[in-house]
């Protein structure tokens, strides 16, 4: 199986009080989605932010929801953090529609960007 090598993407800004479905590992027309992990950055100088991770699968062959069900990470960001949410081994993403999807808190948005790539 080959790989387009050309990464998920550029980076999707989450709104406060918001979800944002990252755009870069939306599974389309069956295309394996191989994610090694997400560097999330808190735009807030001066204030912590919460965000979630969810791997969502698709619902009825549309992107699904953000549940309590397919939460897999909460990360409290002190101001001007970034943390890297890595996998061990890639998560590899298979139905077309299944994502990643990021919760974000009130207060400011986070930039995400997804690492991985997309089997060509």
């Amino acid at each position: 199986m080959a790989l387009t090598k050309t990464g998920l993407g550029a980076i999707v800004t989450v709104a406060a009080s918001a979800t944002g479905t990252i755009t870069g590992t939306v599974v389309a027309s069956n295309k394996q989605v191989y994610i090694r992990g997400l560097l999330i950055f808190n735009t807030s100088t001066a204030a912590t932010q919460i965000c979630e991770i969810h791997v969502v699968p698709n619902s009825g062959g549309s992107v699904g929801s953000a549940l309590a069900a397919n939460k897999i990470g909460r990360l409290t960001m002190t101001a001007s953090d970034t943390a890297f949410f890595e996998f061990p081994y890639p998560l590899t993403l298979t139905a077309t529609n299944d994502c990643i999807r990021v919760v974000n808190s009130s207060g400011s948005t986070v930039n995400v960007l997804p690492i991985g790539d997309v089997e060509a």
